[in-house]
């Protein structure tokens, strides 16, 4: 079998941004293709009609060979056919459904294989590209669609050919490749510079995305069901719609952030202090906490405690993470913090006095004009910590000094 002609672009692409997002999947058990849906696919790792997680596990390890060692579809048939046949997920089998009722299915087959390989190894690639992308985004802002035009293509993602929309426009939330079953499509990340040179000019799905409802058979029980597809209406008189594949309107390396973040906060425990501080301030004051802020899925790594102040507080953890909750707290409270607020965490819980509020919370203090308190509170467990709040001290030197003597007081000690 040769190779997929939609990943010989990707040949220059590290793999190990694909392989962290296809690693950091846990897994799902289903019987239709549409019962895990959309942004749930990047979470966990399932095919269609695997009821045993062993059969899961053997597909997953085929998999993630491929990406770590660049195995070739070849291969993964050979190497897994096998195995699958021994377990009996191989050809056709009477299984019982949800409603009771025996129906036949087709298992395991060349055909089956292939489109697992293929499905999976594109989407894997393409997560890791748009996190490469993402990273870069401040100097090459601009992304271009571009399709395989070929006589396979889509009219839709032909029509979508060419055109350019900034990297945090609502187009990329539904329509990064892949968008569709098979889908070659790709996505060139362009300068100002490039843009001026190349003629380009961007257009905005801000007030061009729709929505509409489609039933899909649940041919395990007999249920019609409904689900949501998105599209993209084009600029001009005629209004042509290019439309995702049912099932496919989400960006897999937008809802992978939070499988990446978790994957993250792990390597974080176990880095020494200066690499964990100095990857969480980069992590902070760059597009990964931006691409966060816009969608908070998953906890974000914000600060990393020395073990001693873990200690205090009896935490086990010395990573101090940021809830999607507590930040739509923030939010309300403290709206005047910004990406440059919260990028300083580190420096705070650094540099700042330790005053210890109970036995599960330490608060941080940075006392100076553009300071800032951060708290940071143990879990019952003593397994992870949390960043349970952060503002800024006031700037006026003597309704600070207030400020700090109220802190300091409700305390009952500090280490200075």
């Amino acid at each position: 079998m040769p190779e997929v002609p939609s990943l010989t672009y990707a040949i220059a692409l590290p793999p190990k941004d694909a392989i962290a997002y296809f690693e950091a999947k846990g897994y799902a058990v289903t019987f239709n293709w549409h019962d895990l849906w959309q942004e749930a696919h990047a979470r966990a790792f399932t095919v269609a009609g695997v009821a045993r997680l062993d059969v899961l596990e053997d597909i997953r390890e085929a998999l993630t060979t491929h990406l770590k060692e660049g195995k070739g579809e070849y291969r993964f048939h050979k190497q897994l056919e096998p195995t699958l046949r021994s377990k009996g997920w191989w050809g056709k089998r009477t299984e019982t459904g949800a409603d009771g009722k025996p129906r036949v299915v087709r298992m395991g087959s060349p055909a089956r294989l292939r489109l697992i390989f293929r499905q999976n190894i594109q989407t894997a690639y393409m997560a890791g590209r748009y996190r490469q992308m993402h990273e870069n985004a401040e100097a090459r802002p601009f992304w271009q669609y571009v399709a395989v035009l070929d006589s396979k293509t889509r009219p839709g993602h032909k029509m979508l050919h060419g055109r350019v929309f900034r990297h945090d426009d609502p187009f990329w939330h539904s329509h990064y490749p892949p968008n569709g079953w098979g889908c070659r499509c790709r996505v060139r990340a362009l300068s100002p510079h490039r843009m001026e040179k190349e003629g380009l000019t961007t257009e905005s799905g801000a007030r061009h995305m729709v929505t509409q409802q489609r039933e899909v058979l649940n041919r395990h029980t007999g249920e019609v069901q409904t689900r949501p597809v998105t599209g993209y209406r084009m600029p001009g008189a005629d209004g042509a719609i290019a439309w995702t594949d049912l099932g496919f309107s989400y960006n897999p390396g937008a809802a992978g952030l939070a499988n990446m973040l978790g994957e993250g906060i792990r390597k974080l425990e176990g880095a020494t202090h200066p690499v964990a501080a100095a990857t969480v301030r980069r992590l902070a004051s760059g597009e990964t906490f931006t691409a966060w802020q816009a969608k908070p899925e998953g906890d974000f790594p914000l600060a990393v405690l020395r073990g001693e102040d873990a200690a205090r507080i009896g935490a086990t953890s010395t990573v101090a993470r940021l809830s999607p909750e507590t930040y739509a707290k923030q939010c309300r409270h403290h709206p005047e913090l910004t990406q440059a607020d919260y990028a300083r965490a580190q420096d705070v819980v650094e540099q700042g006095e330790r005053l210890q509020d109970g036995t599960k919370n330490l608060l941080f203090l940075l006392d100076e004009p553009g300071g800032h308190v951060v708290v940071v509170k143990a879990t019952q467990e003593a397994d992870e910590l949390f960043v349970t709040s952060m503002r800024r001290l006031s700037q006026g030197e003597a309704r600070r000094n207030s400020e700090v003597r109220r802190l300091r007081k409700k305390q009952p000690g500090s280490d200075r």
